[in-house]
C-alpha cells in the first residue's frame, strides 16, 4: 500500500516538474548551453511524526542531523540534487503505557539513527516565474524525490521494554523507502558560494522507528542548512549559470577603431580619423571615444594644429533640413566636449561646423555611420567668422 501511495505521489511531482519546465522553456528563462555543479556540507535537525511522537515533547523529538549534497543544474529551472545524511531521531511509546508503568518506560522517549540516501528533482521556481538573474540573492524551489534508509543505533533501554507485551519495538536495523517533497531556499553569498535552506516533509514505512500501530505511513521533518561551492564550468569559465551575452551586431564602421591611421599634418585637408555616430544620435560609446582619444593623442603631438570639427548628418532620407541641421550640431559639439572634458585639449585650438550632406555615403541604410570629420587648420590662418563656434 506504502509503495503504491509512493508512487502516487512521485508521478504527480513529476508531472507539476514538467509543466513547470515547460513554462520556463516558453520565454521566460534564457537558455544556457552547458550545466552547473555544486556539492554541499550541513547540518539541522529531523522531527520524528511517527505515532505518539508528534503528541508531547514536541521539543525533545528535534535532533541533530548532518549531511551532504551533490547537485547539478541542467537548466536555470531545473536541475536534479543526491543528498546523503546521518539522522538521529527520536520516538515514544503510548502515554497510556507511560503512565501505567512509569517504572518500566520512563518518560517513553527512545532513541534510534539511520543512514540515508535520496536523490531529489529540483525546479526552481523563481526563475521559472521571475526570469534567471545571476545575481539576485535568494531563489525558493520545489524539491522531491525518493531514497532509502537504513536504521540503526536503537536504545538500549528497549531489551527491557521487550520483555514486556505491552509497546515492544524492534531493534534490528533494517532498510525502508521513503519519498520526499519540499522546498529550497537558495541565499547567494558571492560567486561560489550560497546557503542552501532545504525543509523537506519525508514519508516511509510505518515501522521504521521500530513500531508499528497498523498504519501504512510513518512522517518525518528535515530542516538543513548547507554551505554549497559551485565548480568552475569548463567551458564557461564560470561557478554558476550566467545569461548569454546579447552580441549586438558590430557594424564595420566601429571595427578599426585601433588601427593605426598614421596622421601627418597637411593644413586644409580632412584627417584620416572620423567619428561614427548611431543613425539618429549624437552620443559617444567606448568605441567611438577610443577614436576621439586617437585625435587628442594627435594634437598633444602637433601643438601647431588647431582642428575644426564637422559634424554631419545621417544618410537616411528625410525633408527635415532643420533636423539635420541640429543632429550634425550636436555631433560636432559632442566631440568638442570630449576633447576639452575627458582629454583636456585646449578648447582654442577647436572649433565646429557643420556640413548639411552626409559623410559617406552607402547604398543600403547602416546602424553606425561616420558623421564627424577633422580638418587641420593652421593656427595663423583666419578663421571665418560664420563658422566660429562661441
Amino acid at each position: 500500500m506504502f509503495k503504491k501511495v509512493l508512487i502516487q505521489a512521485i508521478w504527480v511531482m513529476s508531472m507539476l516538474m514538467c509543466a513547470l519546465t515547460a513554462s520556463a522553456q516558453s520565454g521566460t528563462t534564457p537558455k544556457h548551453k552547458h550545466g552547473d555543479w555544486y556539492v554541499g556540507i550541513g547540518g539541522g535537525f529531523s522531527q520524528s511524526l511517527a505515532e505518539n511522537a508528534d503528541a508531547t515533547d514536541f521539543i525533545f523529538h528535534q535532533m541533530p542531523s548532518i549531511d551532504a549534497v551533490l547537485g547539478h543544474n541542467f537548466s536555470p529551472a531545473f536541475g536534479v540534487q543526491l543528498t546523503g545524511s546521518v539522522t538521529s531521531q527520536v520516538s515514544r511509546c503510548s502515554e497510556a503505557d507511560v503512565h501505567a508503568m512509569p517504572e518500566v518506560y520512563g518518560n517513553g522517549r527512545y532513541s534510534f539513527r539511520f543512514l540515508s540516501a535520496s536523490l531529489s528533482g529540483i525546479v526552481n521556481l523563481t526563475n521559472v516565474f521571475f526570469g534567471y538573474d545571476a545575481d539576485r540573492p535568494v531563489t525558493w524551489g520545489l524539491a522531491f524525490g525518493a531514497g532509502a534508509i537504513q536504521t540503526f543505533g536503537f536504545d538500549d533501554k528497549l531489551a527491557k521494554w521487550n520483555v514486556l507485551p505491552y509497546y515492544p519495538v524492534n531493534k534490528e536495523g533494517k532498510r525502508f523507502i521513503v519519498g520526499h517533497a519540499g522546498f529550497q531556499m537558495g541565499i547567494r553569498l558571492n560567486e561560489p558560494w550560497d546557503i542552501l535552506v532545504d525543509l523537506r516533509a519525508n514519508a516511509t514505512d510505518n515501522a521504521y522507528n521500530g513500531a508499528s500501530d497498523g498504519n501504512t505511513i510513518d512522517f518525518y521533518l528535515d530542516l538543513m542548512v548547507n554551505f554549497v561551492y559551485h565548480f568552475k564550468n569548463g567551458k564557461q569559465q564560470l561557478r554558476r549559470f550566467r545569461t548569454p551575452p546579447k552580441v549586438a551586431f558590430v557594424d564595420p564602421v566601429l571595427m578599426d577603431h585601433t588601427r593605426d591611421y598614421q596622421e601627418t599634418v597637411r593644413y586644409g585637408e580632412s584627417m584620416y580619423t572620423e567619428i561614427p555616430f548611431y543613425s539618429g544620435f549624437y552620443y559617444l560609446n567606448a568605441t567611438t571615444t577610443k577614436r576621439v582619444e586617437y585625435v587628442a593623442k594627435f594634437l598633444q603631438s602637433h601643438p601647431l594644429v588647431n582642428l575644426n570639427i564637422v559634424g554631419h548628418p545621417d544618410i537616411i532620407p528625410d525633408e527635415d533640413e532643420e533636423y539635420h541641421r541640429t543632429l550634425a550640431e550636436h555631433r560636432a559639439e559632442a566631440v568638442r566636449q570630449a576633447l576639452v572634458l575627458n582629454f583636456h585639449v585646449d578648447p582654442t585650438r577647436l572649433r565646429t561646423s557643420i556640413d548639411n550632406k552626409a559623410l559617406q555615403s552607402y547604398k543600403t541604410v547602416r546602424e553606425w555611420v561616420p558623421a564627424v570629420n577633422f580638418i587641420m587648420e593652421d593656427p595663423g590662418d583666419e578663421i571665418p567668422t560664420f563658422d566660429r563656434k562661441e
